[in-house]
């Protein structure tokens, strides 16, 4: 029974064999989603025993392909290294005072406590000022802040972006957004959810995964990177406190609302001044990148790499719910995880090496806002200027059996026409994106190398099914609702494993049609992230 259950679960991609790769396993890549997700690895948190395990394992298979060890000192890994800091809710503080009245928000309820990474005791009081979304984007036609003065003051900030720039150009400003505050002369932020940000994921579920400790890294003299400690306290606030905030504000929320929703630039000074307090219990951390290679054949182009990437971490245990308090990530990213195993175990298996050499990164830190592909990116373990392209795997929501994949990214460089090609090849759609207000391409270990100049694929589910009675925007909406960074993204999720070796298999020939082309990939003429990012942007 067991033989003729794997013999079914990979004849659907056995028929699709070609240009030299072997059939795809469905069944191995349950099985290192199995192992990657399970209860003993507790979650796989970042600089964690079990995050350990699953570096651990994830060398071992690359070694069993014939990949090689390109981690640092001839190793699988390269070290990375953190400050940590973990809220202390309780004694967090978030007032406001307006008239001689002073109003305490209640934490974890009315607000999250925001970390400061330079020192375990900030507080500060200042008056406030609205800030729109905190974009400033004046090449777009887009500036939130005009001649507001920050100096001194809290910014309040609406975490979310507008909907009139292009998504690309929103989702890049929104990931200055804090930047830029700070460089205007913020002492304080607060950040508010807009009613669409809400409903895609909720303050309760933000609550449950503030008990969790945040990163960044250190530079070479052990300071925190991209902390910006101009910014001395800060706090997110649930959607019902907005009244408050924005009472005998210029606008009433509503108003508020609307113009955010029509993308018109907002700024006003707000009444009244807001205490906020952050305690943090701080700590450094260590955890590592596993890096494999496989060398090219070419006696030239093997000095180039294509990087494959997927981050290896994941929330490690934390608020129990339902009686269950390991965050297993099975999906979110074990599925990643699963999938470049075995396009590194297609690309090891195939009749010809590719001429280009392919590098193997499962990378840590993601989930702390892509700490790992950072440091890879910017200090990789082989010569920096021989990175040429990188495709990324995070969480593939496959519930349903794929009719296509989206490719995020394809748009900006010379790699959309090489995935179009090996989706083609494979039977498959290529699919739009299908929710650009997710800005999706910025928010995963792509981005990392998008800003090091390096055009870069992202390849995900295309929410297109071969089961005309699947809805699979519907399966995903629940699955982000209910799943999504909850201790239920586990093995017992209905995995559909052909689609997930249907796209190990895509990757391999994106990688094969990279490594082999003559040309090095390209930005596009114009592209927004080849102008700002690109080898001229840089010089």
């Amino acid at each position: 029974m067991r033989i003729l259950t794997l013999l079914c679960l990979l004849s659907p991609v056995t028929a699709l064999a070609a240009d030299g790769l072997p059939p795809a396993a469905p069944a191995a890549v349950r099985a290192h989603v199995g192992f990657l997700a399970d209860d003993l690895l507790e979650g796989r948190a970042t600089g964690s025993r079990g995050y350990d395990i699953a570096a651990r394992y994830v060398a071992a298979q690359l070694e069993s392909y014939g990949i090689q060890p390109a981690g640092q000192e001839g190793g699988w890994l390269q070290p990375v290294m953190f400050v940590q800091g973990t809220r202390v809710i309780p004694q967090g503080r978030a007032a406001l005072t307006r008239d001689g009245q002073t109003t305490e928000l209640e934490p974890a309820k009315d607000f999250i406590p925001g970390v400061n990474y330079f020192t375990a005791d900030a507080e500060v009081s200042a008056p406030l000022v609205f800030v729109g979304f905190g974009i400033h984007a004046p090449k777009y036609g887009y500036d939130d802040f005009g001649d507001i003065d920050l100096t001194g003051k809290i910014a309040v900030v609406l975490w979310d972006s507008p909907p009139t720039l292009e998504s690309s150009i929103r989702a890049h400003f929104s990931r200055e957004r804090t930047r830029e505050i700070a460089r205007r002369g913020a002492v304080g932020m607060v950040s508010l959810p807009t009613p669409k940000s809400e409903a895609r994921s909720p303050f309760e579920k933000s609550v449950l995964q503030s008990v969790l400790p945040r990163r960044r890294l250190v530079d070479d003299a052990g300071q925190p990177v991209e902390a910006f400690p101009e910014i001395r306290a800060s706090a997110s606030l649930s959607l019902g406190t907005a009244e408050l905030i924005f009472a005998g504000a210029p606008k009433t929320l509503e108003q508020v609302w609307a113009d955010a929703e029509a993308g018109v630039p907002q700024a006003f000074d707000l009444s009244g001044t807001m205490t906020l307090v952050n305690r943090t219990a701080l700590g450094k951390s260590e955890s590592a990148n596993v890096v494999g290679l496989l060398p090219g054949a070419d006696p030239v182009l093997k000095d180039e790499y294509v990087v494959f990437s997927a981050h290896l971490d994941h929330l490690g245990r934390g608020a129990t719910v339902n009686g269950d308090n390991i965050y297993n990530g099975a999906l979110d990213n074990a599925s990643g995880i699963a999938v470049m195993l075995e396009t590194a175990r297609l690309l090891a298996s195939a009749t010809e090496r590719p001429r280009r050499s392919i590098l193997f990164v499962a990378v840590t830190g993601e989930e702390n806002g892509l700490l790992g592909s950072e440091r890879f990116a910017k200090s990789p373990t082989v010569p920096r200027e021989g990175l040429i392209a990188n495709v990324n795997m995070d969480m593939p929501v496959l519930l349903y059996p794929a009719a296509g994949f989206t490719a995020f990214g394809a748009e900006h460089s010379t790699l959309g026409e090489v995935a179009r090609r090996a989706l083609e090849a494979e039977g498959l759609e290529m699919v739009p994106d299908q929710t650009p207000d997710e800005v999706i391409f910025v928010r995963s270990d792509q981005y990392s190398f998008v800003k090091e100049g390096i055009p870069a694929l992202y390849v995900d589910d295309g929410k297109r099914s071969s089961d005309p009675d699947i809805d699979p925007e519907q399966i995903f909406r629940e699955h982000m609702r209910r799943d999504y960074h909850m201790p239920s993204d586990d093995m017992r999720l209905p995995i559909h494993w052909e689609s997930m070796a249907a796209l190990a298999r895509v990757n391999a020939r994106i990688g094969l049609g990279i490594a082999n082309d003559p040309e090095r990939p390209s930005w596009l003429p114009g592209d927004f992230f080849g102008d700002t990012f690109g080898k001229t942007a840089q010089e």
